[in-house]
C-alpha cells in the first residue's frame, strides 16, 4: 500500500468572539487540512496548525515546505513514510505543525484500512472518554464569573482561567477570586499565565491565589529559564506546568533533570505528531510528572488527533484542554465532537473518528486547494 495522492487547503476561521491570553487576543485562526490518499483509496485527514508563540513557523512557511517535498512523499509504502517525514521535515520546532499533520493523516488512514481508531494503533488500551477543562479568557471580573457558572452548570469540573493580563496581584487576585465563587469550591481550578509573569510576579501572585485552590498553574514565567521556573515551583504551593517551555522532548528532558515541573502539556502541532507525543508522555510519566494534553486552538480535524492521543494518557489522567471547538465560527468536520458533563467521547469511526467537511472548508478557505498526484 503506497500514497498515491496529497491534497491541501489552506484555512482562515474567525473566532466566535476575540480569546483573551497574556500575548493579545486572537481573532482568527489560520492553518490548512492536509488530505492523504493510499492506493487502496484509505483517506485520512491532517491538520497543520501553528502557533509561532512557541516557535513554530507561521502557516506559509509550512506549506512552502510541503509544496517542495510532497512529490517525494508520493509513490512511498506506508511502512516507510514515517522515515521519509523524518528525512524530509526538518526535526526542529519551526516545521513541527507540517510534521504532525502528515504524520496524523498517516495515521488516519492506516486505521481507518484497519477498522480501528488511531488511539487504538497507539496503545492496546485507549480510554473510551477523557475529562475535559472548560476555558475562561474574559478579563472583567462579572464576564469571567459568569463564564465559570456557565461551565459548572454544563458539567465541567475542571475550569481553565487565562491569567497574566491584569496589572496588579490585587486586580489578578480580584478576578481569581471571583472565578472560584462562580465555580464553587468542588471545581478544580486551573490558571494558565503563558508565560506573563516575571519570577517575582509568579511567586508573589501565586502566593495570593493560594487560598482559592488552584490545581495548577501553566507556564507562569517566559519559557527559557529552567531554573528560574524551579525556583517558582518551590517557592509556591501549587502544581506548577510547563506549556510554551515544553517544545521538545530535550526540553522536557531538561525540565525533568532540573525538577522545574509537575506537569507538561502537550500540544500535537508544537511536539511535532503523536509518535513523538507519545515519547514525550512516556517521558514525563516515568519521571511521576503529569502529561496533560491540549488543543492548540487548531481546526476539528486537529482536536480529534489530539483526543486520540488523551485516550491514550496514563489513568488516571489530568483534564484535556480540548473542548475549544465552540470557540471556531466552524469546526471544519462533518461530524460533532460533543462534550457532555465535562468528558469528551472518542468517535465511533476508526482512524481520528471524523471526516472532513468539504464544503464547510472551501467557504473558510484562505486559498486554492492544491493537488499532488503519483
Amino acid at each position: 500500500m503506497k500514497v498515491v495522492e496529497l491534497r491541501w487547503t489552506p484555512y482562515r476561521i474567525p473566532f466566535v468572539a476575540a480569546v483573551g491570553t497574556a500575548h493579545g487576543a486572537w481573532s482568527v485562526r489560520e492553518g490548512a487540512i492536509v488530505q492523504l490518499r493510499t492506493g487502496d483509496g484509505a483517506i485520512g485527514a491532517g491538520d497543520v496548525a501553528p502557533l509561532p508563540s512557541h516557535g513554530t513557523a507561521d502557516i506559509a512557511a509550512c506549506l512552502a515546505l510541503l509544496d517542495d517535498i510532497a512529490p517525494r512523499i508520493l509513490g512511498t509504502a506506508i511502512d516507510d513514510v514515517p522515515s521519509r517525514i523524518d528525512a524530509l521535515v526538518p526535526d526542529d520546532a519551526p516545521f513541527a505543525p507540517l510534521r504532525c499533520a502528515l504524520e496524523t493523516a498517516l495515521l488516519d488512514a492506516t486505521a481507518r484500512a484497519a477498522g480501528v481508531s488511531v488511539a487504538r494503533l497507539l496503545t492496546p488500551d485507549p480510554a473510551r472518554d477523557v475529562a475535559v477543562n472548560a476555558l475562561v479568557d474574559a478579563a472583567p471580573c462579572a464576564a469571567a464569573a459568569a463564564a465559570a457558572a456557565r461551565a459548572r452548570a454544563a458539567g465541567f469540573r475542571d475550569i481553565k482561567l487565562k491569567v497574566g493580563m491584569a496589572a496588579s496581584v490585587a486586580e489578578e487576585t480580584a478576578r481569581v477570586a471571583a472565578v472560584r465563587g462562580a465555580a464553587g469550591p468542588a471545581a478544580r481550578l486551573r490558571l494558565d499565565a503563558n508565560g506573563a509573569w516575571t519570577e517575582e510576579q509568579a511567586i508573589a501572585r501565586i502566593r495570593a491565589m493560594e487560598p482559592y485552590a488552584i490545581d495548577l498553574v501553566e507556564q507562569p514565567i517566559p519559557p527559557g529559564d529552567i531554573f528560574a521556573l524551579r525556583r517558582v515551583r518551590e517557592a509556591v504551593p501549587v502544581p506548577v506546568a510547563a506549556d510554551e517551555g515544553a517544545a521538545s522532548l530535550a526540553a522536557v528532558r531538561a525540565l525533568i533533570e532540573a525538577r522545574a515541573v509537575d506537569a507538561v502539556v502537550v500540544k500535537l502541532p508544537v511536539v511535532g505528531g503523536p509518535r513523538l507525543a507519545r515519547e514525550m508522555i512516556a517521558l514525563v510519566t516515568a519521571a511521576g510528572v503529569a502529561p496533560v494534553v491540549t488543543s492548540a486552538f487548531e481546526s476539528g480535524v486537529g482536536v480529534a488527533a489530539a483526543l486520540q492521543l488523551s485516550a491514550t494518557l496514563p489513568r488516571p489522567a489530568r483534564a484535556c484542554g480540548l473542548a475549544t471547538l465552540g470557540l471556531l465560527a466552524d469546526d471544519l468536520i462533518a461530524e460533532q465532537l460533543r462534550v457532555d458533563g465535562g468528558r469528551m467521547a472518542l468517535p465511533g469511526a476508526p482512524g481520528i473518528g471524523v471526516t472532513v467537511d468539504a464544503p464547510a472548508l472551501a467557504r473558510y478557505a484562505a486559498g486554492a486547494e492544491r493537488v499532488v498526484r503519483a
